[in-house]
Order: structure tokens, then C-alpha cells, then sequence
């Protein structure tokens, strides 16, 4: 019982427990007072209606195929039940009933979850998983995850545990072409050193070459503070008891500068106006290590001399032959850049001589060679498109008429355009 006024309540109707439960409805008793003007007047019996609820997995099937007799006292003939199984088709919850003990019990079916929607600004539920992250960023840019691991925190640490990822991206982005890092280097400090930028000791920004020899990336000015030549490094080849210890310089890494202090490449050097440099940082270490070695094992030294040094020199010819291989691989990069560049620049010269043919009145090669904006618009290695032209065409085309009333492409020698004309800017 609900003793209350004014209130609209549902009640819903018991369902059987013996199999899944039919499609759940209720009824809507309305108790509330009618308002208005001509309620009192219209005022007439409370009446009930039936409300479907929320819907019930496997009930729809269950309604489609049960079939009702208009008339209940056809259908008792024509299927004549036990009196206790008679039921009226007014009666809805009985009707249920006396379905769902006819019918065998039907497995609900699986819900299918729908595609995950990117909103801008609505974070997902569900997360990608780590392995999907490996997977996608092991086909990226080596590069691209050095600049996500600076700046993008999630990613931080999942690029530092995982080192293969590093060595998956290097070799899909290049072929395997790329030498592999020595012992010394990780993959983070193998791509830092190949794609980074930036003076790793006085962190000038523009700095991006990487001396292979040195494992380090220093500008010019930094380097040449801290290397030493190698006859001023004999000085520093002494033991605890002042004698000669040169012969430990074999176990440093060496590079080589030319006449003017210029870096050549990996040493020790094999001409008279190469000069071979270590680095200073590297003999004090090596002296310091040497000593420290020989005081402690003061007593089997001798005999684990040899052992100590020849360790030493592998991982120095490792890193040499490491060294090699990157200049190599360098010099050979550069020049396909070289030819590659080479190439755009003659279909860029080709397709403005062309386009430049078609305008009213023509204009000739000889008088585009005399014009700045053209010399410069075939300087620049891209691949030639409308938009570069269309930009170019009006100072052409100005320039090529000021040409013209100069007396032409003949007094070149005497003509100068004006130089304040601006340069063409090629964005694609």
C-alpha cells in the first residue's frame, strides 16, 4: 500500500524465476489531481496505463514468434489446456508466464561494443596498450623519437626502458644501411649523437656535427679547447715514479687535424702535415687509471699488464672501425643529397624555361639567365610546381621588361637590376 497524494508511481509486475525473464513493463498509476479551470468539471475515474521498460535481451524474439487468438474461447477449443493453464489474453502477466514454460530458454546475445570515437578535448576510456605503442613508434623517424622523448613526458620513460624499439626504428627507417653503435654507446646515445643538435659543451644550438672518433657532437671552438696534440701529450705519460709511459697511448682514441687545425677524420695520422690530437680528458684518465692499477696490484702488475692494455685497444679499434664506417656512410649520404639536389634543381631550370616560353610575349633563357629572381628560384632543391611559378612569374616578367628597355640581354655587362627585389620563397 502507498498512502499518497498527487504522486504518479510505477509497479512492476513479479517475474518468474524458472528461465530469463520476458520483455519488463509496469503500470503508471496517476494519482495526481487534474488542474486547470474546467478540472473540476472534467474530473473523471483515475486510469492506468501500461509503460514498456527498459528492454530485455532475447524478449523481442520471444514476442515475435508467440502468436494470440482474438477471442480466448476459440483458442480453448481449438487447444484445449488444463483448466489451471486457461488463461485470459487481458491477463499480461499470465500470458508471460504460460510463454516462457511453452518456449525452450535462448542464450542472450553478446553485446558488440561500438568503435571508439575521438572527441577533441574528451580523454578515452580505454588507453592504447604498450605493445600497440611499440608497434606503431617501431616504424617512426629515429629522429621523430628523439624530439618525443624530450618533450613529451608519457613517453619518456617507456623510450628509456625499451632499447630495442630504438634499434627496430633504425633499421626500418634505414634499410640496415646505417652501421651498427659500438659497445660504448646505447641506441638513445647512438641516436642522440647521429640526429641530435646542439654543442654538447657549450650547447650552441647550431652545432649538428658529430666527430665519430670522440663520440662527441662539439662546434669547432670547443673542440680544438679540448683536444691535445700528440708531442704535447708525451709530457703527461709519466708514473708515480716520473718514468715513461708512452707506451699506453695506444689505448686512446685519436683524430687527426690538418695544417690549418682542421678535423679530417679518425686517426692516429700516416702523413707528415697531419697531426694526430687525443683527447685531454681521455690521457688524464688513462695515466690516472694506469697508476691506480699498478699501485693496487703492485705485486702481480707485471704480468697483468699486458691483459689490462690489450683490453683497452679493442675497445679503441672498435670504436676506429666504428668511426670509419660512419664517415663513410656520411660521405656517401651527402653526395646522394648532392645528386638529388642536382636533379631538382634542372627540373625546376627545365619547367620555368618552359612555362616562360608560353607567355605573351615569350621570354628566352638568355633573358631569364640575366634576371636575380630566376637565378635564385633555381637555386633552391625542390621539385617544381605551379605555385613556385606563379610566384616567380611577375618578377620575371618585371624584371624581363626593365631588361628590355636596357637594350636587352647583350649589355648584360653594363646592366644590373636592382637587387632589392624580393627573393623568391618556395614553401612547397
Amino acid at each position: 500500500m502507498v498512502n499518497s497524494k498527487n504522486v504518479a508511481f510505477k509497479v512492476n509486475k513479479q517475474t518468474p524465476t524458472s528461465a530469463a525473464p520476458p520483455q519488463a513493463y509496469g503500470t503508471v498509476i496517476n494519482c495526481r489531481k487534474p488542474g486547470g479551470k474546467r478540472a473540476l468539471k472534467e474530473e473523471k475515474e483515475v486510469k492506468s496505463r501500461r509503460v514498456r521498460l527498459a528492454k530485455v535481451s532475447g524478449a523481442e524474439e520471444w514476442d515475435r514468434k508467440r502468436k494470440r487468438a482474438d477471442d480466448p474461447i476459440h483458442e480453448d477449443v481449438a487447444n484445449p489446456r488444463p483448466k489451471k493453464l486457461a488463461v485470459s489474453n487481458r491477463d499480461p502477466a499470465s500470458s508471460s508466464a504460460l510463454a516462457i514454460r511453452e518456449r525452450p530458454f535462448a542464450p542472450p546475445r553478446p553485446q558488440l561494443h561500438k568503435p571508439t570515437k575521438f572527441r577533441r578535448g574528451k580523454a578515452l576510456a580505454k588507453g592504447v596498450d604498450l605493445d600497440c605503442w611499440f608497434t606503431i613508434l617501431s616504424f617512426s623517424d629515429p629522429a621523430q623519437l628523439l624530439e618525443m622523448r624530450a618533450k613529451i613526458a608519457s613517453c619518456y620513460r617507456f623510450l628509456r626502458d625499451n632499447p630495442k624499439l630504438w634499434e627496430h626504428s633504425r633499421n626500418y627507417y634505414y634499410g640496415g644501411t646505417l652501421p651498427d653503435p659500438p659497445s660504448e654507446l646505447t641506441e638513445f646515445q647512438y641516436a642522440h649523437l647521429r640526429h641530435g643538435h646542439g654543442c654538447m659543451a657549450c650547447g650552441t644550438p647550431s652545432t649538428r656535427k658529430t666527430y665519430w672518433a670522440f663520440l662527441r657532437r662539439w662546434c669547432k671552438t670547443c673542440l680544438q679547447s679540448k683536444t691535445i696534440k700528440e708531442q704535447d701529450a708525451m709530457d703527461m705519460f709519466k708514473d708515480a715514479n716520473g718514468e715513461d709511459i708512452s707506451f699506453i697511448s695506444k689505448c686512446l682514441p685519436a683524430g687527426i687535424f690538418d695544417s690549418w687545425g682542421n678535423f679530417v677524420g679518425v686517426g692516429p695520422a700516416n702523413a707528415h702535415s697531419l697531426k694526430t690530437v687525443y683527447l685531454y680528458s681521455d690521457v688524464k684518465k688513462l695515466v690516472d687509471d694506469f697508476v691506480k692499477e699498478s699501485r693496487d696490484n703492485y705485486v702481480s702488475w707485471h704480468a697483468e699488464m699486458r691483459t689490462w692494455i690489450s683490453n683497452r685497444v679493442k675497445v679503441v679499434e672498435e670504436r676506429r672501425e666504428f668511426a670509419r664506417k660512419m664517415e663513410l656512410w656520411e660521405d656517401a649520404t651527402r653526395q646522394s643529397k648532392s645528386f638529388d639536389y642536382h636533379e631538382k634543381k634542372q627540373a625546376r631550370k627545365l619547367f620555368f624555361v618552359d612555362k616562360a616560353a608560353q607567355l605573351v610575349p615569350p621570354i628566352s633563357l638568355m633573358e631569364m639567365e640575366c634576371c636575380p629572381s630566376y637565378r635564385r628560384a633555381i637555386a633552391i632543391p625542390k621539385d617544381p610546381n605551379m605555385t613556385s611559378w606563379l610566384q616567380l612569374k611577375p618578377k620575371l616578367e618585371k624584371e624581363a621588361a626593365t631588361l628590355k628597355s636596357r637594350g636587352g640581354p647583350r649589355e648584360r655587362g653594363l646592366y644590373s637590376l636592382s637587387e632589392s627585389s624580393t627573393p623568391s620563397i618556395d614553401p612547397f
